[in-house]
Protein backbone atom coordinates (compact mmCIF):
# COMPACT_ATOMS: atom_id res chain seq x y z
CA UNK A 1 0.00 0.00 0.00
CA UNK A 2 1.28 3.53 -0.88
CA UNK A 3 1.91 5.80 1.97
CA UNK A 4 0.12 9.27 2.53
CA UNK A 5 2.55 12.05 2.07
CA UNK A 6 2.83 13.80 5.86
CA UNK A 7 5.62 15.91 6.87
CA UNK A 8 5.11 14.93 10.36
CA UNK A 9 3.41 11.63 11.59
CA UNK A 10 3.37 11.08 15.45
CA UNK A 11 0.20 13.02 15.85
CA UNK A 12 -1.37 9.58 13.59
CA UNK A 13 0.87 7.61 15.19
CA UNK A 14 -0.61 8.51 18.43
CA UNK A 15 -4.32 7.96 17.04
CA UNK A 16 -3.71 4.90 16.20
CA UNK A 17 -1.92 3.17 18.97
CA UNK A 18 -4.65 4.91 21.31
CA UNK A 19 -7.11 3.14 19.43
CA UNK A 20 -5.25 -0.46 19.81
CA UNK A 21 -4.00 -0.38 16.26
CA UNK A 22 -0.26 -2.36 16.21
CA UNK A 23 1.59 0.41 14.54
CA UNK A 24 5.35 0.88 13.82
CA UNK A 25 7.58 3.89 13.28
CA UNK A 26 10.61 4.09 10.92
CA UNK A 27 12.92 6.97 10.49
CA UNK A 28 15.60 7.63 8.40
CA UNK A 29 18.61 7.54 10.81
CA UNK A 30 21.21 8.29 8.41
CA UNK A 31 21.98 9.41 4.87
CA UNK A 32 24.68 8.09 3.04
CA UNK A 33 24.93 10.64 -0.33
CA UNK A 34 21.84 12.68 -1.57
CA UNK A 35 18.27 11.77 -0.92
CA UNK A 36 14.80 12.97 -1.71
CA UNK A 37 13.89 12.96 1.69
CA UNK A 38 16.06 14.28 4.79
CA UNK A 39 17.33 12.49 7.69
CA UNK A 40 14.81 12.29 10.36
CA UNK A 41 11.82 12.17 8.15
CA UNK A 42 9.31 9.25 9.39
CA UNK A 43 6.62 7.22 8.60
CA UNK A 44 3.83 5.63 10.61
CA UNK A 45 2.92 1.83 9.58
CA UNK A 46 0.26 -0.04 10.84
CA UNK A 47 0.17 -4.46 10.81
CA UNK A 48 -2.68 -4.19 8.25
CA UNK A 49 -0.37 -1.57 5.69
CA UNK A 50 -2.07 1.42 6.40
CA UNK A 51 1.01 4.11 6.18
CA UNK A 52 1.63 7.86 6.14
CA UNK A 53 4.94 10.01 5.70
CA UNK A 54 7.54 9.18 3.34
CA UNK A 55 11.14 8.19 3.61
CA UNK A 56 12.05 7.88 -0.42
CA UNK A 57 9.41 9.80 -2.32
CA UNK A 58 8.07 6.71 -3.43
CA UNK A 59 11.33 4.60 -4.86
CA UNK A 60 11.24 2.18 -1.33
CA UNK A 61 7.85 3.24 0.15
CA UNK A 62 6.32 -0.43 -0.28
CA UNK A 63 9.44 -2.52 0.92
CA UNK A 64 9.55 -0.30 4.03
CA UNK A 65 5.80 -0.97 5.12
CA UNK A 66 6.20 -4.30 4.50
CA UNK A 67 9.33 -4.50 6.47
CA UNK A 68 7.47 -2.07 9.35
CA UNK A 69 4.83 -5.63 8.99
CA UNK A 70 7.31 -7.97 9.47
CA UNK A 71 9.09 -5.93 12.88
CA UNK A 72 5.17 -5.78 13.98
CA UNK A 73 4.36 -9.74 13.67
CA UNK A 74 8.17 -10.10 15.51
CA UNK A 75 7.93 -7.84 17.92
CA UNK A 76 11.55 -6.77 17.49
CA UNK A 77 13.08 -3.80 16.55
CA UNK A 78 15.55 -3.10 13.28
CA UNK A 79 18.21 -1.40 11.30
CA UNK A 80 18.62 -1.44 7.67
CA UNK A 81 19.72 -0.30 4.76
CA UNK A 82 18.21 0.84 1.24
CA UNK A 83 19.68 1.70 -1.68
CA UNK A 84 23.79 1.77 -1.65
CA UNK A 85 25.23 -1.16 0.39
CA UNK A 86 21.83 -2.80 0.61
CA UNK A 87 21.14 -6.56 0.51
CA UNK A 88 18.30 -5.56 -1.10
CA UNK A 89 19.60 -5.58 -4.65
CA UNK A 90 16.14 -5.51 -6.60
CA UNK A 91 15.24 -1.72 -4.36
CA UNK A 92 17.64 1.20 -5.70
CA UNK A 93 17.19 4.15 -5.00
CA UNK A 94 17.36 7.38 -8.24
CA UNK A 95 20.04 9.24 -6.66
CA UNK A 96 22.45 6.38 -6.07
CA UNK A 97 22.48 6.99 -2.32
CA UNK A 98 22.30 4.74 0.52
CA UNK A 99 19.77 5.38 3.50
CA UNK A 100 19.59 3.67 7.01
CA UNK A 101 16.28 3.35 8.39
CA UNK A 102 15.37 2.16 11.82
CA UNK A 103 12.45 0.05 12.49
CA UNK A 104 10.32 0.52 16.03
CA UNK A 105 7.84 -1.68 17.17
CA UNK A 106 8.51 -1.00 21.32
CA UNK A 107 8.30 2.99 21.62
CA UNK A 108 5.95 3.28 24.35
CA UNK A 109 3.05 5.18 24.03
CA UNK A 110 3.53 7.56 26.64
CA UNK A 111 6.77 8.59 25.07
CA UNK A 112 4.67 9.48 21.46
CA UNK A 113 2.24 11.57 24.07
CA UNK A 114 4.80 13.80 25.31
CA UNK A 115 6.55 14.59 21.87
CA UNK A 116 2.83 15.44 20.46
CA UNK A 117 1.89 17.09 23.60
CA UNK A 118 4.63 19.07 24.25
CA UNK A 119 4.66 20.44 20.25
CA UNK A 120 0.96 20.89 20.89
CA UNK A 121 2.01 23.44 23.73
CA UNK A 122 4.35 24.43 21.00
CA UNK A 123 7.28 23.55 22.69
CA UNK A 124 10.16 21.15 21.26
CA UNK A 125 10.84 17.97 22.56
CA UNK A 126 13.34 15.40 21.29
CA UNK A 127 13.35 11.46 20.05
CA UNK A 128 16.86 9.89 20.89
CA UNK A 129 18.15 6.85 19.29
CA UNK A 130 20.26 4.23 20.60
CA UNK A 131 21.04 2.49 17.15
CA UNK A 132 23.24 -0.26 18.74
CA UNK A 133 20.76 -1.45 21.41
CA UNK A 134 18.25 -0.52 18.86
CA UNK A 135 15.96 1.38 21.16
CA UNK A 136 14.49 5.02 21.14
CA UNK A 137 13.44 7.33 23.82
CA UNK A 138 11.51 10.59 24.07
CA UNK A 139 12.65 13.67 25.95
CA UNK A 140 11.00 17.18 26.58
CA UNK A 141 13.21 20.23 25.03
CA UNK A 142 15.80 20.24 22.05
CA UNK A 143 18.74 18.06 22.66
CA UNK A 144 21.88 17.56 20.99
CA UNK A 145 23.43 14.42 20.40
CA UNK A 146 25.79 12.48 17.36
CA UNK A 147 27.84 9.77 18.82
CA UNK A 148 28.59 6.37 17.67
CA UNK A 149 25.29 4.85 17.19
CA UNK A 150 23.90 7.68 18.94
CA UNK A 151 21.43 10.30 17.65
CA UNK A 152 18.89 13.13 18.66
CA UNK A 153 15.86 13.85 16.38
CA UNK A 154 14.58 17.32 17.25
CA UNK A 155 10.72 17.02 17.03
CA UNK A 156 9.61 20.98 16.66
CA UNK A 157 6.15 22.11 16.78
CA UNK A 158 3.95 22.18 13.46
CA UNK A 159 5.08 25.71 11.61
CA UNK A 160 2.89 28.42 11.58
CA UNK A 161 1.51 31.51 9.74
CA UNK A 162 -0.51 34.03 11.05
CA UNK A 163 -1.68 36.09 8.60
CA UNK A 164 -3.73 39.79 9.59
CA UNK A 165 -5.12 41.59 6.69
CA UNK A 166 -7.97 41.56 3.80
CA UNK A 167 -8.51 40.45 0.11
CA UNK A 168 -7.75 37.94 -1.83
CA UNK A 169 -4.42 37.11 -0.47
CA UNK A 170 -5.57 36.19 3.26
CA UNK A 171 -7.84 33.11 2.00
CA UNK A 172 -5.08 32.34 -0.55
CA UNK A 173 -2.01 31.99 2.33
CA UNK A 174 -4.18 29.81 4.04
CA UNK A 175 -4.83 27.50 1.21
CA UNK A 176 -1.39 27.25 0.24
CA UNK A 177 -0.09 27.55 3.64
CA UNK A 178 -1.97 24.81 5.01
CA UNK A 179 -1.21 22.44 1.93
CA UNK A 180 2.60 23.29 2.66
CA UNK A 181 2.02 21.83 6.03
CA UNK A 182 1.78 25.27 8.27
CA UNK A 183 -0.77 25.64 11.10
CA UNK A 184 -2.31 28.97 9.32
CA UNK A 185 -4.28 31.39 11.57
CA UNK A 186 -6.25 34.21 10.08
CA UNK A 187 -7.64 37.26 11.19
CA UNK A 188 -9.58 40.12 9.61
CA UNK A 189 -11.60 43.06 9.26
CA UNK A 190 -13.65 42.06 5.96
CA UNK A 191 -16.51 39.26 6.82
CA UNK A 192 -15.86 37.80 3.47
CA UNK A 193 -12.06 37.44 3.93
CA UNK A 194 -12.97 35.35 6.65
CA UNK A 195 -15.47 33.08 4.82
CA UNK A 196 -13.20 32.43 1.69
CA UNK A 197 -10.42 31.50 4.43
CA UNK A 198 -12.09 29.47 6.97
CA UNK A 199 -11.96 26.37 5.09
CA UNK A 200 -8.43 25.97 5.20
CA UNK A 201 -7.42 27.73 7.95
CA UNK A 202 -7.03 26.18 11.20
CA UNK A 203 -8.52 29.68 13.02
CA UNK A 204 -10.07 32.70 11.76
CA UNK A 205 -10.99 35.81 13.92
CA UNK A 206 -12.46 38.98 13.16
CA UNK A 207 -10.84 42.35 14.05
CA UNK A 208 -12.60 45.27 15.57
CA UNK A 209 -10.12 48.18 15.39
CA UNK A 210 -6.09 48.69 15.09
CA UNK A 211 -5.90 49.84 18.96
CA UNK A 212 -7.23 46.45 20.12
CA UNK A 213 -5.21 44.08 18.17
CA UNK A 214 -3.23 41.24 20.20
CA UNK A 215 -1.64 38.97 18.63
CA UNK A 216 -0.35 36.91 21.33
CA UNK A 217 2.51 34.76 21.71
CA UNK A 218 4.74 34.60 18.61
CA UNK A 219 6.82 31.62 18.86
CA UNK A 220 10.17 31.14 16.81
CA UNK A 221 7.93 28.79 14.79
CA UNK A 222 6.01 31.28 13.60
CA UNK A 223 5.88 33.54 10.38
CA UNK A 224 3.72 36.64 10.88
CA UNK A 225 2.37 38.38 7.62
CA UNK A 226 0.27 42.29 7.62
CA UNK A 227 -1.60 41.61 4.12
CA UNK A 228 -3.94 44.99 4.62
CA UNK A 229 -4.04 47.60 1.93
CA UNK A 230 -5.03 50.43 4.09
CA UNK A 231 -2.04 50.77 5.68
CA UNK A 232 -3.84 52.16 8.75
CA UNK A 233 -3.81 49.03 10.38
CA UNK A 234 0.08 48.51 10.24
CA UNK A 235 1.71 50.71 13.09
CA UNK A 236 -0.13 48.60 15.40
CA UNK A 237 0.12 44.89 13.91
CA UNK A 238 3.57 45.28 12.92
CA UNK A 239 4.84 47.00 16.46
CA UNK A 240 3.00 43.93 18.39
CA UNK A 241 4.56 41.12 16.12
CA UNK A 242 8.10 43.14 15.92
CA UNK A 243 8.67 42.57 19.66
CA UNK A 244 7.94 39.09 19.12
CA UNK A 245 10.34 35.98 18.51
CA UNK A 246 8.60 35.45 14.93
CA UNK A 247 11.12 33.96 12.73
CA UNK A 248 9.68 35.79 9.66
CA UNK A 249 7.44 39.25 9.67
CA UNK A 250 6.15 40.10 6.03
CA UNK A 251 4.26 43.08 4.58
CA UNK A 252 2.63 43.98 1.87
CA UNK A 253 3.44 46.99 -0.06
CA UNK A 254 5.06 48.70 -2.56
CA UNK A 255 8.81 50.13 -2.20
CA UNK A 256 7.31 53.57 -1.67
CA UNK A 257 5.01 52.20 0.90
CA UNK A 258 7.71 49.99 2.49
CA UNK A 259 9.37 52.80 2.98
CA UNK A 260 7.23 55.36 4.63
CA UNK A 261 5.85 51.99 6.98
CA UNK A 262 9.66 52.16 8.20
CA UNK A 263 8.97 55.75 8.90
CA UNK A 264 6.01 55.56 10.63
CA UNK A 265 7.40 53.09 12.69
CA UNK A 266 10.71 55.12 13.47
CA UNK A 267 8.23 57.87 14.85
CA UNK A 268 6.69 55.26 17.22
CA UNK A 269 9.61 55.00 18.75
CA UNK A 270 10.77 50.96 16.87
CA UNK A 271 14.34 50.58 16.81
CA UNK A 272 16.20 50.17 13.14
CA UNK A 273 17.37 46.51 14.52
CA UNK A 274 13.30 45.62 15.09
CA UNK A 275 12.19 47.49 11.92
CA UNK A 276 14.64 45.74 9.43
CA UNK A 277 13.12 42.48 10.46
CA UNK A 278 10.26 43.17 8.01
CA UNK A 279 10.18 41.84 4.55
CA UNK A 280 8.55 44.31 2.56
CA UNK A 281 7.46 44.49 -0.16
CA UNK A 282 6.95 41.26 0.87
CA UNK A 283 7.68 37.73 -1.13
CA UNK A 284 10.30 36.79 -3.33
CA UNK A 285 11.32 38.40 -6.61
CA UNK A 286 9.44 35.90 -9.29
CA UNK A 287 7.48 39.06 -11.07
CA UNK A 288 4.30 37.47 -9.27
CA UNK A 289 1.16 39.50 -10.61
CA UNK A 290 -1.96 37.92 -10.06
CA UNK A 291 -3.05 36.94 -6.48
CA UNK A 292 -2.14 33.42 -6.53
CA UNK A 293 1.41 33.86 -7.49
CA UNK A 294 2.21 36.87 -4.87
CA UNK A 295 0.85 34.47 -2.18
CA UNK A 296 3.26 31.44 -4.05
CA UNK A 297 5.87 33.93 -3.61
CA UNK A 298 4.98 34.78 -0.54
CA UNK A 299 5.26 31.82 0.80
CA UNK A 300 8.01 30.92 -0.85
CA UNK A 301 10.33 33.72 0.91
CA UNK A 302 8.35 32.01 4.32
CA UNK A 303 10.06 28.37 3.56
CA UNK A 304 13.54 30.18 2.21
CA UNK A 305 13.77 31.89 5.60
CA UNK A 306 12.25 29.04 7.55
CA UNK A 307 15.00 26.53 6.15
CA UNK A 308 17.76 29.03 5.56
CA UNK A 309 17.20 31.66 8.31
CA UNK A 310 20.34 33.44 6.59
CA UNK A 311 18.95 33.86 3.45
Amino acid sequence: MTARYMNDVLPTLREWRAAGHPAALATLVFVDGSAPRPRGSQMAIRADGLAVGNLTGGCAEAAIIAEAQSRLAAGTNRLLRYGKGSPYIDIRLPCGSGIDVFFDVTLPLDDVELIVNANAARCPASLLFDLEQLQSRAVAGEVTLEAQGQWARLCEPKPRILAVGKGPLVPLIAQLGTAAEFEVEVRSSEPETLEMARPYAAAAHALTTPDAFQCGKLDRFTAFLSLFHEHEWEPAVLAAALGSEAFYIGALGSRRTAESRREILRELGIDETAIARIHGPVGLDIGARSPPEIALAILGQIVQRRRQPRA
